[in-house]
């Protein structure tokens, strides 16, 4: 075997791992023989698939617990004692019964590494491709060791996320049994760097530093045509779902990519994000290629379920791409990431065309805040999303985010007022205070923002026997200290609160609820069972029904007072609006107005655009996305 890539703990179990996927497509047209072992699943199976995605996904990432699990067998004596990590972040952070069972499981991490190698030494590989995004680090690093060791060892290459600028350098200067590390996009350095080791093409790979002579970070080419890149193969994936699971379910699915970078990070790279790092520029495949890929991999595998990788959608898919899928009756569910200022009928053609979860980027409901972040859009624009969303059924993953340099603390009693009408709608995933990743605006310009004390995050200094340059160059995580010594967790306890208030109502045998049914746009019944005490059905009728229904989207007093539709004086309807927010059926937020109940029912001259999603199945109950 020319190359077996390896997918090591703790890759999310419900996926194949798409960058392999590609480069082995690429490796085959090519001429070399590869396959995937996917070590992960294999681990999944010992430990249980439960545990295996609590470890994954159900902790906080800058606690690095994946990494910890293997590092006691990496490094021994060189790093603390496992019972100062157990007693110190990891209890901080799970609880008795997870703790307990990760420190079981560890026990047994040496001999599972070991069947890794022998499994990957059984293909007498010439060439051995680990990828390492996040938690992948360790494990990887160990099996890469043991086939070192063998008699003929094959070539030790790593790649993915946690081998991008100085990371990969310092990867390659710690850990001599490493022969290559690939940096960045690999789609063209891989190839090259095959037919430089195994055919002695002399030309020079950008993008792969090689031990012993890698003195300065790389940077890789970047794919500008994403058409012409081989459709991933998963062949392997499912293949070891099958023999280790005995089967599937439905908690897999399978991942597609139609875009590479951020076209909105490419003009405002929002503060706090560290994805994309050299490559935020935005390149998308063509509509009608993005087609053809979804569909033949959907039916190649057997998957409804879809996943894009994408950091956002490719707005010219809404009238393109989602038409032709709307069309062929495949009845796909789609996950994408988005940015949440849709407008309904965009929200209505991507559910048409199979989308049922998004991640539309909703951190927060404050314009103070979000201006920091450089989100460009508003709270009530976030909130109308989540109110579409829950109308056509659309699940909507966010978090709530705080802790941003210069933020109002009053701003989050405010939020939580806001949050605590919302509760007939998704709550957030999480609530907690951002969190500094390499390549964030944060990061690279730390002292702008006010953070003092920049290190590595905690939990890196249990993992690995490094010193602190060394591990400032090779974590993706950080710790910091405010420069105004602000404490974001206290003062976001008011909306903490409610988001615990707001997932007992959500989970409760009969949820939250506000809707509004209308027989034209001066009639409206509503329900409201906000407060379970309290629950109330009432009619609206005039000028209140017609207020409610057109700030659907929201509008302020000036632009209701031009619509043809209204014929009441400024100052009635002015004081009809401040009554429906008093009756906490719309909202008011610098000097915008939008209605908060889900329309379960539109007036007859929206039916044609909406009723045929008002009955349409809700949003998976088994997500694609796990947000944390």
């Amino acid at each position: 075997m020319d190359i077996v890539f390896v997918v090591m703990p703790f890759a999310d179990l419900g996926r194949p791992a798409i960058g392999v996927s590609l480069l082995k497509s690429a490796a085959l047209q090519a001429g070399y023989s590869a396959r995937i072992e996917y070590c992960n699943i294999q681990l999944a199976a010992e430990l249980g698939a439960e545990l295996y995605q609590q470890i994954s996904s159900s902790l906080p990432p800058d606690l690095v617990l994946g990494e910890w699990f293997f590092a006691g067998d990496l490094f021994g004596s060189d790093i603390p004692e496992a019972e100062q990590y157990v007693a110190g972040p990891l209890a901080r952070n799970a609880s008795l019964e997870l703790s307990q069972q990760v420190i079981q499981a560890r026990k047994n991490a040496t001999k599972y590494l070991d069947a890794c190698a022998r499994r990957i030494a059984e293909y007498s590989p010439r060439m051995v491709g680990f990828t390492t995004t996040f938690h992948q680090t360790c494990a990887s690093l160990a099996v890469a060791k043991r086939l070192k060791a063998l008699p003929n060892p094959p070539l030790i290459v790593f790649g993915g996320a946690n081998c991008e600028g100085e990371m990969g350098l310092q990867l390659l200067q710690s850990f001599q049994w490493i022969d290559y590390v690939c940096c960045g996009e690999s789609d063209i350095s891989f190839p090259k760097l095959l037919d430089h080791v195994f055919r002695g093409n002399t030309a020079n790979v950008p993008g792969v530093l090689q031990q012993g002579k890698a003195l300065t970070v790389a940077k890789s080419d970047a794919i500008q045509d994403l058409d012409s890149l081989p459709y991933p193969d998963f062949d392997d994936y499912f293949a070891e779902i099958e023999r280790s699971h005995g089967g599937r379910d439905h908690a897999y699915h399978i991942v597609v990519e139609t875009s590479r970078g951020c076209w909105w990070g490419a003009k405002h790279h929002c503060t706090f994000c560290g994805l994309n790092g050299d490559t935020m520029a935005f390149r998308s495949k063509t509509p009608q290629r993005a087609y053809d890929e979804i569909t033949t991999l959907a039916n190649k595998y057997g998957m409804q379920r879809i996943g894009f990788v994408d950091n956002i959608l490719d707005m010219r898919y809404i009238d393109t791409l989602f038409p032709q899928l709307a069309e062929n009756g495949m009845q796909l569910e789609l996950f994408y990431e988005v940015k949440s200022n849709l407008r309904y009928e965009q929200v209505v053609k991507l559910h048409r065309g199979g989308m049922r979860q998004i991640q539309p980027g909703i951190e927060n409901f404050s314009n103070e805040v979000l201006k920091l972040m450089e989100k460009g859009v508003s709270g009530l624009q976030n909130i109308q999303l989540m109110r579409w969303c829950e109308e056509v059924g659309i699940e909507c993953s966010w978090n709530v985010l705080g802790g941003f340099p210069g933020e109002s603390p009053s701003e989050y009693e405010r939020m939580a007022q806001t949050a605590s009408l919302l509760v007939h709608l998704q709550p957030p995933i999480s609530c907690g205070q951002i969190r500094l990743d390499r390549f964030s605006p944060f990061h690279t310009r730390s002292e702008k923002f006010g953070f003092r004390n920049i290190r590595p995050a905690r939990g890196y200094f249990y993992v690995f026997p490094l010193g602190r340059r060394e591990m400032s160059r090779l974590a993706y995580f950080f710790d910091f200290d405010y420069g105004d010594g602000r404490d974001p967790l206290k003062y976001m306890e008011s909306i903490a609160e409610v988001v615990r208030r707001w997932w007992s109502l959500r989970t409760a045998a009969t949820p939250a609820k506000l809707d509004a049914w209308f027989e034209d746009q001066e009639t409206a019944r509503i329900s409201d069972s906000r407060d379970p005490s309290a629950t109330c059905e009432r009619e609206l009728s005039g000028l209140p029904a017609k207020l409610l229904f057109h700030c659907d989207t929201a509008a302020t007093l000036e632009t209701l007072t031009r619509r043809a539709e209204f014929t009441e004086s400024a100052a009635e309807i002015e004081s009809t609006l401040k009554q429906l927010c008093d009756d906490r059926l719309m909202l008011e937020d610098e000097k915008q107005y939008l209605s908060l109940p889900v329309f379960r029912k539109r007036p007859a001259a929206n039916q044609q655009l909406s009723n045929a999603y008002i009955t349409a199945k809700p949003a998976t109950a088994d997500p694609l996305l796990r947000v944390v």
